[in-house]
């Protein structure tokens, strides 16, 4: 009987051994949980500083393509934008549904890493070339949990290979106009010289006895020397736009640069029933820039014969000059609608890049917007909710 007290005293005893040994336990577990959360931490800080350090736009959308993350170079290329929380079709592209032929989508579907390029056509980075690069993340079932969107600028790229691409082209159209005016220019010549010598002759011997015949055949005579002379003038600016001309940099009238380059493309817009409409309002003395004609000649090209591919069913074809204090603006728009059902594959901003070529000539806006960045002026595209795009040049007035 005596014994119980001390059996009690020490089953208390050894209870208190067994809680301090438990407390101890999960004081060292939480210690050890501590430890592998400020590893983790720095682990996480490890990792978005490498993917903050590097040069591309690196983005990770969930599957309702919202922004997760987005690395320092993605902000930078965005910076006018909150990336984190918003969808991406609506921060990089200004839209306010997923873009067609979605390449994150697309990955989502597949779980193919994808690739490809897209030109921008608003914000910032508007008229620029990205290289995209979309990568599926699976979670443990292998299913995609997340899509690795990087991006890259590459419009310096782009237009180093236009150039190289136009440069070989413009010394092939060279040598064809050489050739074809040396051809041309001799049968022309002698028909003006016959066309004039028949009217000298008309005007002082010839006297038919019906005046009318007189007048017809003066009038033919007209048409012919007329016809002669503007086919030599198409002649010379087809030499004067395909011949290669130094790169220095001279002070040119802009209306005679867009006048030379209009009657290139004259009688094409008449069989496209196009009415050419100009507009000059530029002040004397503030109508010139300093630049390089042909490489405006070929800029200007680009841009009109775009605008008359968008013309299909004709219309009129403005152009308009007018000075904006120092700069000198540049308008080329249409007056009729596109004539194409549904959304505007080139209206489409997240479109994967294709040049395309109409008549033979590259509708790209890269090197005209490197031929205009050269000449110190920038190039805007609006696509006006589905009607002819308009284009706007902004030059600088050059100042002697």
């Amino acid at each position: 009987m005596k014994t119980e007290p001390h059996a009690a005293a020490f089953d208390f005893k050894g209870l208190g051994f067994s809680k301090v040994g438990h407390f101890k336990e999960v004081r060292a577990k939480i210690k050890k949980l501590e430890a592998l959360n400020l590893e983790l931490a720095r682990r996480h800080n490890k990792l978005e500083a490498i993917l903050n350090s590097l040069n591309d736009g690196l983005t990770i959308l969930n599957r309702n393509m919202d922004i997760v993350f987005a690395n320092e170079a993605q902000k930078k290329m965005f910076p006018e934008i909150f990336l984190e929380g918003k969808k991406c079709y609506q921060a990089y592209f200004r839209k306010d549904r997923p873009c067609r032929h979605c390449p994150t989508l697309e990955t989502m579907n597949s779980q193919k890493i994808l690739q490809g390029e897209v030109q921008m056509k608003a914000g910032l980075l508007a008229g620029h070339y990205l290289e995209w690069t979309t990568t599926p993340l699976r979670d443990r079932w292998g299913q995609v949990e997340e899509v690795i969107l990087i991006m890259r600028d590459v419009t310096e790229r782009k237009e180093y290979e236009f150039v190289l691409m136009q440069t070989d082209r413009m010394a092939a159209i060279g040598l064809l106009a050489d050739s074809i005016a040396h051809e041309i220019n001799n049968p022309l010549t002698s028909i003006a010289g016959f066309a004039e010598a028949l009217l000298n002759r008309l005007s002082t011997t010839f006297r038919p006895e019906d005046p009318r015949h007189l007048k017809t055949f003066q009038e033919y005579l007209e048409i012919i020397n007329s016809e002669v002379h503007r086919c030599k003038d198409i002649i010379r600016q087809l030499h004067d736009f395909s011949r290669t001309s130094p790169n220095d940099f001279s002070a040119l009238e802009i209306e005679r640069i867009i006048q030379d380059t209009l009657s290139l493309i004259r009688q094409y817009a008449k069989h496209q029933n196009i009415n050419i409409v100009s507009r000059h309002n530029l002040a004397n003395g503030l109508n010139r820039i300093g630049g390089n004609e042909t490489q405006l000649k070929h800029a200007f090209l680009n841009m009109l014969y775009f605008l008359l591919e968008n013309m299909p069913d004709g219309g009129d074809l403005i152009i308009s000059t007018k000075n904006r204090g120092n700069m000198i603006e540049v308008v080329l728009s249409g007056s009729q609608k596109v004539a194409a059902s549904g959304e505007s594959e080139e209206a489409d901003q997240c479109q994967r890049f294709q040049p395309s070529y109409q008549k033979g000539l590259p509708i790209n806006f890269s090197i005209c917007h490197s031929i205009v960045r050269q000449h110190r002026g920038i190039l805007q595209l609006d696509f006006n909710n589905g009607r002819v795009p308009t284009l706007s040049v902004h030059f600088p007035s050059y100042a002697p």
